[in-house]
């Protein structure tokens, strides 16, 4: 089952809740750490349960601002320009300075998933 996490960043690491299971919770130092813990919890939930534990796979959620935290490696600017959107104000609303309406989240996440689907096709040669 699709599992799908609302996962927020914070001094001490991350911190997620599952969307179907809302009394799981789970925290982990890194996002590879949340997910193991998280995928734990899960088992433990239907453990208690005494149901099986279906495959687990999960989608990630956040907002705009827990995004560009866990994604740093992401050139602002650059994505910007990508978009078409002010560089400014891509910088703002990944600091929570403002925040961005539907119809701007839905650009910068096509943008976002546009750049994933390309480097996946991606095949790097050794010189």
């Amino acid at each position: 089952m699709k599992y799908r996490l609302i996962i927020e960043k914070n001094k001490d690491g991350y911190w997620s809740q599952v969307e179907q299971l809302p009394t799981v919770f789970s925290w982990g130092e890194s996002i590879e750490q949340l997910l193991e813990n998280t995928k734990e919890a899960i088992d433990l939930y239907f453990d208690e349960s005494g149901k099986r534990t279906p495959r687990i796979d999960f989608e990630l959620a956040m907002d705009i601002q827990e995004f560009f935290k866990v994604n740093e490696f992401i050139n602002i600017t650059s994505l910007a320009r990508r978009i078409g959107m002010n560089a400014s104000l891509l910088r703002q609303y990944s600091k929570g300075i403002k925040f961005p309406g539907l119809e701007q989240v839905a650009r910068i996440e096509k943008a976002i998933r546009q750049i994933g689907k390309e480097l996946s096709k991606t095949d790097l040669q050794p010189l």
